[in-house]
């Protein structure tokens, strides 16, 4: 029986325990799935936290600071949700979860111009798939110093006008309302509390919650999904949530 959880700060509230336990049960395999909410201070004992479990996927605040006490780290997007406890590898789903997401609610919103709202774990993720995808992107948020540092590193733009956004993809957790004429599409990633809602079709980030985990529950279990597989199990998961 494999023992994973879920690490950040701050996460009470977490859907991932719920998501995990439908997992099982589709899959008729035993595993538990518990939620392990830290300070930041304690995330140096992570080796300590994951004895004796064989996974964990991580939120917020810690998808970029936990790679350092990683030994291996297999994605390019800079940041982490998911990891194999043996080896203590990182891996990342956010990206496919977010573009599989982000696609079924606005057709072809990957090709198009997207402004981005935030610079952290998450976002990396984000800007990263929307970029192999073929968006076009540009970041803004509050800190302007550290949206450029992010804009450099992962080659889209800083917001500006010049940059005319088909839709918006806030991934910060307090709401930030960039002035912007109006889009079609508005994607947040948060699932709980208030989201970002424009004059527009809106979308929280429940669907990204849950196609991530599916293919994070890939990873621990060594199973390879195709698109239809993804397409059966997150309609099952949703319906039961």
């Amino acid at each position: 029986m494999k023992k994973l959880f879920v690490l950040g700060s701050g996460i009470g509230y977490s859907l991932s325990p719920t998501i995990f336990a439908h997992l099982f049960e589709i899959f008729g395999e035993a595993g538990t799935y518990s939620i392990c909410d830290i300070s930041s201070s304690r995330l140096c004992d992570i080796s300590e936290l994951a004895k004796g479990t064989d996974g964990f996927n991580v939120t917020k605040p810690f998808k970029t600071e936990v790679l350092k006490y990683l030994n291996g780290i297999k994605t390019d997007c800079g940041s982490v949700n998911t990891v194999t406890v043996k080896d203590m590898t990182g891996y990342s789903t956010d990206g496919e979860g977010f573009i599989y997401d982000l696609n079924r609610n606005f057709p072809s919103a990957s090709k198009s111009n997207v402004l981005l709202i935030g610079y952290g774990g998450a976002a990396s993720a984000c800007a990263s798939s929307l970029k192999k995808s073929g968006a076009n992107v540009a970041v803004t948020g509050r800190d302007i110093d550290k949206a450029t540092a992010f804009a450099l590193k992962y080659g889209i733009k800083v917001y500006d006008e010049a940059f005319k956004p088909d839709g918006v993809v806030s991934c910060v957790t307090e709401t930030f309302v960039p002035k912007i004429d109006k889009v079609d599409f508005c994607y947040d990633l948060r699932y709980a509390g208030e989201t970002l809602k424009l004059d527009c079709s809106s979308a929280n980030g429940l669907g990204m919650l849950i196609a991530q985990a599916i293919y994070s529950y890939g990873i621990f279990y060594c199973k390879e999904f195709d698109r239809n597989d993804i397409d059966k199990l997150y309609l099952k998961i949703k319906e039961s949530i």
